[in-house]
């Protein structure tokens, strides 16, 4: 199958490529398929969430472990239960980033992360009941190291 994706043009991809997000995303619950396409090539820290269902529709998506070391999402049993998912190792984590000119401009939400069985490609956004977790948290306030 073919997509001419937002930020990459024409794209072929796999149906075992998919993610089903079945209540979409904050904002886009009518949008359940996408195809994750990182900017770099076997490196998970930032993708691009791609509709397949509306090619101008796509989010940018960043490892949060990678921006916040520390960062401890708790699921829900009924969460866990909704992704079908026997245990945590199952799950990936990734935050929804909008990105402008300047990092300190430029936002991460940790409050809402995408979790994603890779057991079996479904998904759900999460609201976390932590506190110290925002839907807007400067970049600019995290120290990102980068592996040489």
């Amino acid at each position: 199958m073919n997509i001419n994706a937002k930020y990459f043009g024409p794209v072929a991809y796999e149906e075992d490529e998919v993610i089903y997000i079945p209540g979409g995303l904050i904002g886009f619950e009518n949008y359940t398929k996408y195809l994750p396409l990182p900017f770099q090539a076997d490196d998970d820290s930032l993708i691009s969430l791609q509709s397949l269902e509306e090619e101008e529709l796509s989010f940018i998506l960043m490892n949060p472990f990678g921006v916040c070391p520390d960062y401890a999402p708790e699921l829900s049993k009924r969460d866990m239960d909704e992704l079908n998912a026997n245990s945590d190792e199952d799950l990936v984590y990734y935050a929804v980033s909008v990105i402008r000119d300047t990092m300190a401009d430029s936002t991460i939400n940790l409050k809402a992360p995408l979790v994603i069985n890779a057991m079996n490609r479904q998904a759900k956004q999460i609201i976390l009941e932590h506190p110290k977790y925002t839907f807007r948290h400067a970049l600019g306030d995290f120290k990102i190291e980068k592996e040489d």
